[in-house]
This record gives structure tokens, C-alpha cells and sequence, in this order.
């Protein structure tokens, strides 16, 4: 072999050392930007995978208390419903007591008898509704109850009958002092008794 083809093949060898090491090198850098590229991806899919946990656990918690408010009104208008048909009971039972005079009648005498005694006058003033004006023996009451307070009391009937259900309104004979014994004014003073004593039996509360 000849100096020159001698001096050519070791420029070729070191050339191809050379290029070998550059070639590895770019291999293992290429390796590394993959590695990292590789690493960054599956932290960016972790943090996305892991936002997206979070949203969905937030969207879960609020659906679930959205449910549970829903679920909570809902309660509380059932409930109201079966107070209400309550009280509706509650009036008509006592419509079907004013409907049976036999019932009726020593009833509201005695919600006379207790409005006259509360006012204590010995003059009072009785207010009824129109069926009632019409229906009561007015000397009989007046009778028993002058009996029933060992006492003599004068009843004026007013002629002006009252907007209510039953019952009656005991006034002095100027109308300052009033005694309201009606049906509707003691059912409304007895809503909300009942109205609790039926939440605890029904509900608990």
C-alpha cells in the first residue's frame, strides 16, 4: 500500500470514529429528549387526568347537594301537605258538628255561658250568625246560663248577624270589651298547637 492510500485510510477511519461518536451522541440525545419529552407528557396527562378527578368530585359533590336541597324541599312541601289536609279535617269536623243541631246547640250555649262569664257584666250583648239567630232558643239560653252562674244576667241579642262558621261573639253592651268564642277565631288560635302536636306525631319533630 502506497504512503498515500496508507494516510487516505486513516483519515477515512478516523473520520468514520468521528462520525460514529457524533452519531452516538445524537442517539443518546435523541434518547433523552424522548425520555423527557415522555416524562413531560405523562406529567401533563397527570395534571389533566387529575383536573379533570377534581371537576368531575366537584360536579359529583354539587349535583349531590343540589339533590339533597331538592330532595329537602321537597319534604318540607309534603309535609306541609299533610299538615294543611289536617287542618282541613280539623274544619271539617267541626262543620259536621255545626251541621248536628243535637250536637251543636249545648255547644254553643256553652260558648255563650263562657264568653258572659269571662266579661262578667250583668248586661251583655250576643252576637251569632244568621242560622244560628234563627235556631236558638234565646230564653232558654239565658235561662241556663242565669242558672249556671247563680247569677242574673240580661242577654241582648244583637239582630246584626256575623261573618263565621258558628260560635258566638259576647260583647258590654257599648262594644269596647269583646269576647270572641267563634268556631274560625278558635281554630285559628288552635292552628298553630295543632299544627305542632301534628308534626311531632307525624314526623317525629
Amino acid at each position: 500500500m502506497s504512503e498515500t492510500s496508507r494516510f487516505t485510510e486513516d483519515i477515512l477511519s478516523a473520520a468514520k470514529q468521528k462520525a460514529q461518536v457524533i452519531v452516538n451522541e445524537a442517539e443518546a440525545e435523541t434518547e433523552r429528549a424522548l425520555e423527557e419529552a415522555k416524562a413531560h407528557s405523562a406529567k401533563e396527562a397527570e395534571d389533566i387526568v387529575s383536573s379533570a378527578r377534581a371537576e368531575a368530585e366537584g360536579v359529583k359533590r354539587r349535583q349531590i347537594s343540589e339533590t339533597r336541597h331538592k330532595l329537602k324541599i321537597q319534604e318540607q312541601l309534603e309535609k306541609s301537605k299533610i299538615l294543611n289536609e289536617v287542618l282541613e279535617q280539623a274544619r271539617k269536623r267541626i262543620m259536621d258538628v255545626v251541621k248536628d243541631e243535637g250536637k251543636y246547640t249545648p255547644y254553643l250555649a256553652d260558648l255563650i255561658e263562657n264568653g258572659v262569664r269571662e266579661i262578667g257584666l250583668g248586661t251583655v250583648v250576643v252576637h251569632l250568625n244568621g242560622t244560628d239567630l234563627k235556631r236558638v232558643d234565646k230564653a232558654k239560653v239565658e235561662r241556663d246560663i242565669g242558672k249556671k252562674l247563680d247569677r242574673t244576667v240580661k242577654i241582648e241579642w244583637s239582630k246584626e248577624p256575623i261573618e263565621t262558621a258558628g260560635g258566638a261573639v259576647i260583647s258590654s253592651t257599648d262594644g269596647r270589651t269583646r269576647i270572641m268564642s267563634t268556631l274560625d277565631q278558635r281554630l285559628d288560635a288552635l292552628e298553630s298547637k295543632l299544627l305542632v302536636e301534628a308534626g311531632k306525631i307525624l314526623f317525629g319533630q
